[in-house]
C-alpha cells in the first residue's frame, strides 16, 4: 500500500467516524436509552463510528513493529469484524421495527418461538445466528489466522478462508434485503427508498474490494450508509419537535397496511422462501465468481529440507532441488582449495490449482565460499553462512525476463542457478535448505470447487424460477383485485382530468404547443431552438414603492402594466412566458430557424413597454421605471407539470437576460453583444460595457 492511500483511507475513515460519532450522540441526547424510539439507530451509528475507528488505527499502525503497534494492529482488525457483525444484526433489528411499527425488545432473540408467532420476520433471528456465528469465528481467528494473520513486520495479510469472512459478512444483509422486499408495502415510498440505499452503498463496498484491495471500500461505505440513516431522519425529528410525540417513535411515517388473503397466504410463504433462497445464493455465488477471477492469498509458507532432493518428489506440494552441474566445473585459479561451478536449482510446483508468486530460498555454505556476480535468475547472496536467493521483483537488475517469468504456474518448474567457488568438498545434498513461498490458490482450477460452483449455479437457477414464477402469479391476482376496486373510479378521475386539461391548456400555453400536446399527450413537449431573443423587465424599487400602498393597489397596479405589456405582445408577436412578481419574461424567434428577425422585433417591443410605462405613469398615481435586459442565444423550451402546465424557457441564454436586466438602468434597454450584432444595422447603441457576469465572467454589453 502506497504512503497516499494509507493516509487518503486514515483520513477518510477518521472524518466518517467522527460524523457517526456525533449523529449517535445527537440521537441518544435527552433520552434515557431503554426509552429511546431511536436506541435501535443509535446503536447503528456508534458501532458503526468505533469500526471506522478501529479501522482508521489498523491503517494507523500498520507495519508498526513496536509492543503497541502489535496490540493494536490486532485489536483494531479484531474489533472491525466484530462490528461488522453487529451492524448487520442491528440494522435487521432496525428494519423489523419499521415492520412492526413499533420499538423491539433486545430479548425477543432469546425467544424465537413466541417472536415469530407474535409476527417477528423469522429472518431476524437466521441474521442473528449468522452474526454470532461470525463473531465466534472471529475470535478463533486470532488464534488461528483462519481470516486473516500479521508476518514479521506486522502487516495484515487475508488467509485462504478470508472469502468465508466475506460471505458471513454479506449474508445477513442479503436475508435482511429479502425481508425488506417481502414487506416493502408496508412501507412509504421515501422510507423504502431510504433503507434501499442502506443496502446498495455496501454492496458496491464488497465488490471494489473483492477487485481493488488496499482501500477500506466497505467500511467507507457503511459509514456513508450510516449517515444516510442519520440525515433521512431529520423531518421526521421536526415533526416530532413540534407535536411532542417523542416516546416511543421510531424513524417511520404512517405505514400502509394491506391484507393477503387467505387462499394466497401459502404462496406467498413459499414465495418469500425461494426469494430468500436466491438472493443468498446470488451474493455468494457473486463473492466465488469475483475470488475465483482474483484468486484467494495463501499464508506465506516455509519448507525445511533436511534431507534436499536429487529429483523431483511429485508427492510434495512444493519441491525444490541444488545441485553442482556435473560438467560445468574448474579448480579456483586464484584459490587452489576452492572449486568453482555452476550451481542448478529447480522449483517444482507439483500443486494443480496454486501459483506461487514470491518465494526465497536459503542453504548452508561454509566459510569462504564466493559468487560471481551476474544477471542470474535470482538475486544471490552470501550472508552468515547462508546463500540466499530471492526471486527477482520488478525494479531488480536481475530481472531479465520480466517479473511473470519467475511466478510458477501449477504444474510447472522455474530453474536458477549462479557460479559459486566452494571448497572442494563441499556437497549442496548434505546441507539444510529452507525455502520460503507465497502463493494464490485458483479455484476455478479445481474440479471439485467447479462441480460445487455448478450446483450452487444450478439451484440459484431453479430458485430464482420459481420465485418469478410464484410472484408473478401473486401479482396477478392482486392486480386483477385492484383493477376490480378501481376501474369506475378511475373513469369518472379520467373524464374529469380530460375537461381540466384541456381548459389549462388553452388558458396557459401558446396555441401550438397547445395542440401538440393534445395530440400526443403521452409525449413529452421539449425543444431546442437555436437563436431566441429573451427580455426581462422589472420595476425599479418596487419592494419600496409596494411597502406604501395596500395589497389591493399594488395588484391593481401590476395588472393594469401588465395587461399593456400583453397587449403590446399580442399585437407585435411576442410569446409571453410568465411574470414572477414585478418582473415581466417574454421572448420570440422560437423558430427551428438560425436566423430570424427575432432580436429585431424584441427591440422594437421593448420600446414600445417604455412607451407602455410613460403612457402609464400620465394617469397613474405612483410613477414607475422599469429596466429591460435583452440576450440572445440558444434556448430548451418545454412543458413541465401535471395537472397545472406551465410552458417555459431554460439555458444559458436565459440567465444571461435576466443579469441583463438586474444590471440595467432605469428606462434604458440594455443588451448584450449578440442581440447588438443581430440589430445594429437598424439600431444605434452606446459603446461597450464590461459587466461581471456569474459564471461567464466579464461580458461586453450595450444601452440602446
Amino acid at each position: 500500500m502506497s504512503d497516499f492511500t494509507r493516509i487518503i483511507s486514515i483520513s477518510s475513515l477518521s472524518f466518517l467516524s467522527f460524523f457517526c460519532f456525533q449523529v449517535g450522540v445527537f440521537l441518544w441526547t435527552g433520552h434515557n436509552l431503554k426509552q429511546n424510539g431511536r436506541r435501535t439507530l443509535i446503536f447503528i451509528e456508534w458501532f458503526t463510528g468505533f469500526l471506522l475507528l478501529s479501522d482508521a488505527l489498523a491503517y494507523f499502525y500498520r507495519g508498526n513493529t513496536t509492543v503497541t503497534g502489535y496490540y493494536m494492529v490486532r485489536l483494531s482488525n479484531f474489533f472491525v469484524f466484530i462490528c461488522n457483525f453487529s451492524i448487520n444484526f442491528f440494522f435487521c433489528l432496525y428494519v423489523c421495527e419499521f415492520i412492526k411499527h413499533s420499538r423491539l425488545n433486545l430479548s425477543l432473540v432469546l425467544h424465537p418461538k413466541t417472536s415469530i408467532k407474535n409476527g417477528i420476520p423469522v429472518q431476524l433471528f437466521i441474521v442473528f445466528v449468522l452474526c454470532v456465528a461470525g463473531v465466534l469465528i472471529t475470535i478463533f481467528s486470532q488464534f488461528s489466522n483462519f481470516f486473516y494473520y500479521f508476518d514479521e513486520n506486522n502487516l495484515y495479510h487475508r488467509s485462504a478462508f478470508f472469502p468465508l469472512s466475506v460471505v458471513l459478512g454479506l449474508l445477513p444483509g442479503l436475508i435482511t434485503f429479502t425481508m425488506f422486499l417481502q414487506n416493502r408495502k408496508k412501507l412509504e415510498k421515501n422510507i423504502f427508498v431510504s433503507l434501499l440505499f442502506y443496502f446498495i452503498i455496501p454492496l458496491i463496498g464488497v465488490i471494489m474490494i473483492l477487485i481493488v484491495y488496499g482501500f477500506p471500500w466497505i467500511n467507507v461505505s457503511l459509514g456513508l450508509s450510516a449517515l444516510h440513516l442519520f440525515y433521512s431522519s431529520i423531518k421526521l425529528m421536526e415533526i416530532e419537535f413540534y407535536s411532542g410525540e417523542r416516546e416511543n417513535s421510531i424513524i417511520s411515517p404512517v405505514y400502509k397496511t394491506e391484507a393477503i388473503s387467505t387462499e394466497s397466504r401459502k404462496r406467498v410463504a413459499r414465495n418469500h422462501f425461494w426469494q430468500s433462497l436466491s438472493i443468498s445464493l446470488g451474493g455468494i455465488l457473486l463473492v466465488l465468481i469475483i475470488v475465483s477471477i482474483k484468486g484467494i492469498s495463501l499464508p506465506e509458507k516455509t519448507l525445511r529440507i533436511t534431507e534436499p532432493y536429487s529429483e523431483n518428489d511429485a508427492s510434495k506440494s512444493v519441491c525444490v532441488i541444488f545441485g553442482r552441474n556435473a560438467d560445468k566445473h574448474w579448480v579456483d585459479e586464484g584459490d587452489p582449495d576452492r572449486t568453482g561451478a555452476q550451481y542448478d536449482g529447480v522449483i517444482f510446483n507439483n500443486m494443480g490449482s496454486t501459483i506461487i508468486t514470491d518465494w526465497n530460498f536459503s542453504i548452508s555454505v561454509p566459510e569462504g565460499c564466493s559468487v560471481d556476480p551476474g544477471p542470474w535468475n535470482g538475486t544471490f547472496t552470501l550472508l552468515e553462512g547462508s546463500l540466499n536467493v530471492k526471486k527477482p521483483h520488478k525494479d531488480d537488475v536481475e530481472n531479465i525476463h520480466g517479473v511473470d517469468f519467475y511466478t510458477i504456474t501449477p504444474l510447472k518448474t522455474l530453474g536458477f542457478g549462479c557460479i559459486m567457488y566452494t571448497p572442494h568438498d563441499y556437497n549442496t545434498l548434505s546441507q539444510q535448505i529452507v525455502f520460503t513461498y507465497s502463493s494464490i490458490l485458483k479455484p476455478l482450477t479445481n474440479k471439485l470447487f467447479d462441480v460445487f460452483l455448478a450446483l450452487l449455479f444450478i439451484i440459484f437457477i431453479i430458485s430464482t424460477t420459481i420465485m418469478l414464477f410464484e410472484g408473478k402469479l401473486i401479482r396477478v391476482e392482486e392486480e386483477n383485485k385492484k383493477l376490480e376496486r378501481t376501474v369506475k373510479e378511475r373513469t369518472k378521475e379520467l373524464e374529469a382530468e380530460k375537461n381540466r386539461s384541456e381548459n389549462l391548456l388553452l388558458n396557459i400555453l401558446p396555441k401550438e404547443i397547445a395542440k401538440e400536446l393534445t395530440a400526443h399527450p403521452e409525449r413529452t413537449i421539449a425543444k431546442e431552438y437555436p437563436n431566441v431573443t429573451v427580455l426581462f423587465t422589472d420595476i425599479v424599487g418596487f419592494t419600496k414603492i409596494s411597502g406604501e400602498m395596500t395589497a389591493e393597489e399594488v395588484v391593481t397596479m401590476l395588472n393594469k402594466m401588465f395587461t399593456m405589456f400583453d397587449e403590446r405582445a399580442k399585437r407585435e408577436g411576442i410569446e409571453k412566458i410568465k411574470t414572477i412578481g414585478d418582473a415581466y419574461m417574454a421572448a420570440t424567434g422560437l423558430t427551428q430557424e438560425d436566423y430570424n428577425d427575432g432580436a429585431l422585433r424584441m427591440i422594437r417591443f421593448a420600446k414600445g413597454l417604455l412607451n407602455d410605462v410613460r403612457t402609464f405613469n400620465e394617469t397613474s398615481p405612483v410613477k414607475l421605471l422599469i429596466r429591460l435586459g435583452i440576450n440572445s442565444g440558444p434556448v430548451v423550451a418545454g412543458v413541465i407539470g401535471k395537472t397545472k402546465f406551465i410552458y417555459d424557457i431554460w439555458g444559458d441564454t436565459v440567465n444571461v437576460a435576466s443579469r441583463m436586466e438586474s444590471t440595467g438602468l432605469p428606462m434604458r434597454i440594455h443588451v448584450t453583444e449578440t442581440t447588438k450584432a443581430q440589430t445594429s444595422s437598424l439600431y444605434q447603441y452606446s459603446k461597450n460595457t464590461e459587466i461581471d457576469v456569474k459564471g461567464k465572467g466579464m461580458m461586453k454589453t450595450y444601452f440602446l
